[in-house]
């Protein structure tokens, strides 16, 4: 008797459990803070454009190394037959100098492709999007903030990157840099809140909400030197001369973003 009802708590327990995870879902996505679709498609569509530029890189190299090693074995070997067939008929084969000759020029063509080809180097990526947060938690507003100042980013990208390409991949090189960090501190934010809301009325769930809050304010500063960021990048599309160097405009913003996700970096070890 005792066995069946500890069976049937055991069980509306699991039951309230997934019951409240499935509310906990829906209540984050109600809140999903706008724009975080655009940047999720961005991310997707920034890491295939790296896998096609690496495949692309590697198709490169071992076309290079097929015409090294293919072009030098087939000028040895119609050389060496060359050969043989004047000792043996006493007569030039001219046909076999001319296939090594051939063999020869593929060769080396294909060295110098080789030797030029540089080693393979991705371009900035753009990050995922930061952790979903419940709408009513400690952080919440911070994280739409945060994930807000970011879709501009990618938009300033798109909007620059034709008329200045240098510019466009400093904020790239800039948000993949920086992002990685923030988007953890938004995952912090989203399991604090869990495990305040796990444990109600204990000291944990109190230091739970009061770590919720430095995090936050954390992500706000962060937030705040994007905007600074931003700022920049919309002085150097005023700017007159559109080509004026990057280092100009963007560099002391884009210094002050990564300095502070390095600052994260070294105070939490994250």
């Amino acid at each position: 008797m005792g066995d069946g009802k500890r069976d049937a708590a055991e069980l509306a327990a699991a039951v309230d459990a997934g019951i409240r995870k499935g509310l906990d879902l829906v209540d984050a996505f109600r809140g999903t803070p706008a724009g975080r679709r655009e940047l999720e498609r961005e991310a997707k569509r920034s890491a295939a454009d790296t896998r096609r530029a690496r495949r692309a890189h590697h198709v490169r190299k071992v076309q290079s190394q097929v015409m090294t090693i293919g072009g030098t074995a087939v000028s040895a070997s119609a050389a060496t037959a060359g050969i043989i067939d004047v000792a043996a008929t006493g007569v030039t084969g001219a046909g076999w100098f001319a296939v090594s000759a051939i063999g020869a020029v593929i060769a080396v063509i294909g060295g110098r492709s080789w030797r030029r080809l540089s080693p393979f180097t991705a371009a900035p990526q753009i990050t995922s999007p930061p952790a979903l947060v419940r709408r009513g938690a400690i952080g919440y507003d911070s994280v739409a903030r945060y994930t807000a100042v970011r879709v501009q980013t990618v938009q300033v990208i798109h909007a620059i990157e034709p008329l200045h390409h240098d510019a466009a991949r400093e904020l790239r090189a800039v948000d993949s840099s920086v992002a990685p960090t923030l988007n953890t501190l938004a995952e912090r934010l989203r399991v604090l809140d869990e495990m305040a809301r796990r444990m109600p009325g204990t000291s944990a769930a109190e230091n739970a909400q009061q770590a919720s809050q430095a995090v936050s304010q954390q992500l706000d500063r962060g937030s705040a030197t994007y905007d600074v960021l931003l700022a920049a990048a919309a002085r150097l599309l005023a700017e007159p001369d559109i080509d004026r160097p990057v280092s100009d405009v963007l560099e002391p913003a884009a210094s002050a973003l990564i300095a502070y996700a390095h600052g994260l970096q070294a105070a939490s070890k994250i």
